[in-house]
């Protein structure tokens, strides 16, 4: 479902969500490879995965709030480092 720039920052506003996550939301479910959709989801969620795991590296724990999204074994790696 495509919506327009003005829609989706409406969106984005209303939401409290940033912009580019809608609008990488939104990119996911065109592509000219897949017409009928079938690896849409699967696009969605890694946006959404990118999202949370970005958020959680820029938090001033990067660790803790790792664990706090169910992320423990990529917590365990950073901190080993």
């Amino acid at each position: 479902m495509a919506y327009t720039e003005e829609e989706l920052r409406a969106a984005s506003e209303q939401a409290g969500l940033p912009f580019t996550y809608l609008h990488r939301l939104m990119a996911a479910e065109r592509d000219v490879q897949d017409p009928d959709y079938g690896n849409t989801l699967a696009r969605q969620l890694t946006v959404v995965f990118d999202h949370y795991a970005a958020k959680c590296l820029a938090a001033p724990d990067p660790i803790a709030a790792l664990r706090e999204f169910g992320f423990e074994e990529s917590a365990d790696v950073l901190d080993k480092r």
